[in-house]
């Protein structure tokens, strides 16, 4: 396959010329497979009528609103044609972010875990990592998986291709990790994969196509939409509304379209990048609307997230805390009818199940009744160490004194004087080695 592409790419250079040559390599490598996902939904396009009943706002923008999370860089620490991953993932954040303020949830903004995707996802049929992919395949990972915030592994902008031992899909700590003192390595911090953390779903995703479908669909939150790059618009953009008079139509790229509105007369979309912030208008750009523009309105995408796993955590009563080893449950009767699964169908490398032949498990949720499944749930397990976190804690324990005996009164006060300072000084020293302890663990 490399042979045969630097002989394509060598033919388009001798055929057109340098220039055509650049417009060759892909800013992203968008695979553009339409891979079938049973749950995925096509939104039909509006017609002008049902648009103006809608009395959608002439200017709307989510940033404006304050919706808009942090932007990202795809091309960093080294290049990886992940722009598909996000597009759809800067979209999902801002929806989450919309969904969370609607639920009164005043937390930080939620950033999905890139790495945790390119490390899993290609091992079970969605997309192929940094070699490209599909905002669907994204959004269909999220529907039978979920994905854990970035805070689980950072983006080094690598994939699947690096777990050479496996048959494809990725190790425990390819999906989330942590490193750390331990109870049982007080001096030295020790690497283990994290097994149960808040997962974030696709309660539903789709497309859409048209600029009447898309106007309509962004009033409930950013989308994810396909384009064009064309030499142009890599090359020279810097500013203002960008209108591409060449016709270019090779669809390679992702973006997030994060609003719209009229600048002297004309529409434009506004749309965020995934090149950094010092790229266009602080990492965004304006095109022109209403004419398929570099093809941005002929292939778009929407998520309707779903938060219930976090709702378990951050409730007024949760069902469940934080330790470093992953959530555990605090309060076990909630735990029991809200069970967290852990990462087994994730990292199975034993499976030939694609992600299309397993079902999700249903979504939690606090307004629903409990699934069955649910109801007969055995108790959640504790993390394999969590126990000795609780056997450190009774090192103050005083054993109590010995039964009583025949020995004289003086013979019993000089044996429990001596106990108690025996005692006085253990309890000391293990004071001392505990405070140690917990000392070497915040460093």
């Amino acid at each position: 396959m490399g042979f045969l592409r630097v002989l394509t790419f060598a033919a388009a250079a001798l055929a057109l010329g340098t220039d055509a040559a650049k417009s060759e390599c892909k800013s992203c490598h968008r695979t553009y497979k339409h891979r079938s996902h049973p749950k995925h939904k096509e939104l039909p396009e509006l017609t002008q009528d049902e648009l103006d009943k809608a009395l959608l706002p002439q200017h709307f923008d989510w940033c404006d609103q304050g919706m808009c999370t942090t932007s990202w860089n795809q091309h960093i620490p080294v290049y990886c044609g992940s722009c598909f991953l996000h597009g759809a993932l800067s979209s999902a954040n801002d929806r989450i972010k919309i969904l969370n303020h609607k639920l009164g949830f005043r937390g930080p903004d939620v950033m999905l875990g890139r790495q945790s995707f390119l490390n899993c996802a290609p091992g079970h049929g969605l997309s192929d990592g940094c070699g490209g992919g599909e905002p669907a395949d994204v959004y269909e990972f999220m529907r039978v998986y979920g994905l854990p915030d970035e805070t689980c592994l950072p983006y080094n902008a690598t994939d699947h291709t690096k777990y050479t031992w496996t048959n494809g899909t990725c190790p425990p700590e390819g999906f989330c990790m942590n490193c750390m003192y331990t109870p049982e390595s007080p001096s030295t911090p020790q690497c283990f994969p994290v097994t149960k953390m808040v997962r974030y779903r696709a309660k539903e995703y789709g497309s859409l196509q048209g600029e009447l479908a898309m106007l309509k669909e962004l009033q409930k939150g950013p989308i994810t939409c396909g384009m064009a790059v064309s030499p142009a618009f890599k090359y020279n953009y810097t500013a203002g509304i960008f209108n591409d008079t060449t016709g270019f139509d090779d669809l390679d790229h992702d973006v997030e379209v994060v609003g719209y509105g009229e600048e002297h007369g004309v529409k434009y979309w506004r749309v965020r990048n995934s090149w950094g912030t010092y790229w266009g208008e602080n990492g965004f750009f304006k095109i022109v609307r209403g004419t398929n523009n570099l093809l941005i309105e002929s292939d778009c995408h929407y998520i309707v997230p779903d938060v219930s796993d976090e709702e378990l955590v951050w409730g007024k009563k949760p069902a469940y805390g934080g330790s470093i080893y992953g959530i555990v449950p605090f309060d076990t009767q909630k735990a029991q009818k809200h069970p967290i699964e852990d990462t087994s169908a994730i990292t199975d490398t034993n499976t030939t199940l694609t992600s299309h032949e397993k079902t999700p498990k249903p979504l939690h949720t606090t307004q629903r009744a409990p699934h069955p499944d649910d109801i007969v749930a055995p108790a959640e397990a504790k993390p394999k160490d969590h126990h000795r976190l609780g056997e450190t804690a009774n090192l103050m324990a005083v054993e109590p004194p010995p039964a009583a005996s025949n020995y004289s009164p003086v013979q019993l006060g000089l044996a429990f004087l001596g106990v108690g300072c025996i005692g006085f000084v253990v309890s000391m020293v293990a004071a001392t080695k505990l405070r140690q302890a917990r000392y070497q663990i915040i460093e």
